[in-house]
């Protein structure tokens, strides 16, 4: 799942088990759904066809809704999904989530104010991402905004170092702004300069993926890196030691907060992060881990030969990142959205 799925599904699971009603309107799965759709108590309306009449389909639903039923709160997971929303049924209800990806486009700069102005309150996934939509809509008229920072940690888990086979990993989607390739040039420079061969895992899909395989035979890393497509995130976590994700502005996509990092630090393990978008907030710079200069392969590589080689300063970040993750325990992070109206 990407980070709105994320959120968005949390939001619905968290608030059923407190026992409220809750309807989700989405998109038809890939996958089969029934069994999935079964075991939760929320009741989910799923809609098909091509992009355009799904939109204007799942519209009309909500309207139905609004109109029908009265609601406490209404999550959209972004403006467009209020493209199409009748304000007179229950609008300062509204709330709107902004992740940062979805405003960057100049060409839909009226749209976007438009649809964000019908909702009551806007929640931000990061201060970085609430400065970026400042300063792109100068005029925009928001009633009320929070920033929220959206990971739901399900425990935290005391990491077993005995257990640990990866010496770094990196849980994201395969795209270019991910980073992984700065990755493979800073763990090809550990193995040059300070013949340090360590182990790296990636676990995700993606257009990048044949790209990054081509650069692990270039950089002769085939001993060293793993890709892991389809296994268990947490075990990965469970297994790897440090969790790097040096995200960068790739045309109109951007990083706006980093739940990997968050569900890291779950399992004890520091990060390296970038100075890119809201990535910084996912992590406490020298406390948690290390934040580097966005496309810096020095300063990566720096940092990942800091945290391997100081066994002392690891086992501090490790403790920190059990606490830092302890803000975002699940029951907690419920509260939070039920609270922003």
């Amino acid at each position: 799942m990407g980070g709105i799925e994320h959120v968005m599904g949390n939001i619905a699971i968290q608030a059923s088990k407190l026992k409220h009603t809750v309807y989700v309107v989405s998109d038809k799965s890939d996958d089969p759904s029934d069994e999935f759709d079964e075991k939760h108590e929320y009741i989910i309306f799923r809609f098909g066809q091509i992009k355009y009449f799904r939109k204007l389909k799942k519209a009309n639903y909500i309207n139905h809704l609004l109109a029908t039923d009265n609601f406490d709160q209404i999550y959209f997971d972004s403006w467009k999904s209020l493209e199409h929303i009748n304000t007179k049924y229950q609008s300062e209800k509204f709330i709107c989530l902004v992740h940062g990806n979805e405003i960057l486009k100049d060409k839909n700069r009226d749209r976007i104010v438009k649809n964000i102005s019908k909702s009551n309150t806007v929640i931000f996934n990061s201060r970085s991402t609430q400065l970026l939509y400042n300063k792109k809509f100068v005029n925009s008229k928001i009633i009320k905004s929070n920033i929220i920072y959206p990971a739901f940690i399900d425990e935290i888990k005391k990491p077993d170092m005995s257990k640990k086979k990866y010496d770094f990993c990196t849980i994201a989607r395969l795209e270019k702004r991910k980073g992984h390739q700065l990755i493979l040039q800073a763990l090809k420079k550990l193995k040059d300069i300070d013949n340090l061969v360590c182990s790296y895992a990636i676990l995700g899909r993606g257009d990048e993926l044949s790209q990054l395989k081509s650069q692990v035979v270039k950089y002769s890393l085939q001993n060293q890196v793993f890709f892991l497509d389809g296994l268990d995130r947490n075990q990965v976590l469970a297994d790897s030691k440090i969790h790097v994700m040096p995200t960068f502005l790739e045309g109109n996509s951007i990083e706006g907060f980093g739940i990997s990092n968050v569900e890291a630090a779950a399992y004890g393990l520091p990060c390296i992060v970038s100075t890119s978008g809201g990535t910084p907030e996912s992590i406490i710079q020298n406390q948690t881990g290390f934040i580097v200069k966005e496309k810096n392969v020095d300063d990566l590589y720096k940092a990942m030969k800091d945290l391997i080689m100081n066994k002392n300063q690891y086992e501090r970040f490790s403790s920190e990142s059990l606490i830092f993750a302890k803000g975002f325990l699940k029951e907690k992070k419920i509260i939070e959205y039920l609270n922003s109206l």
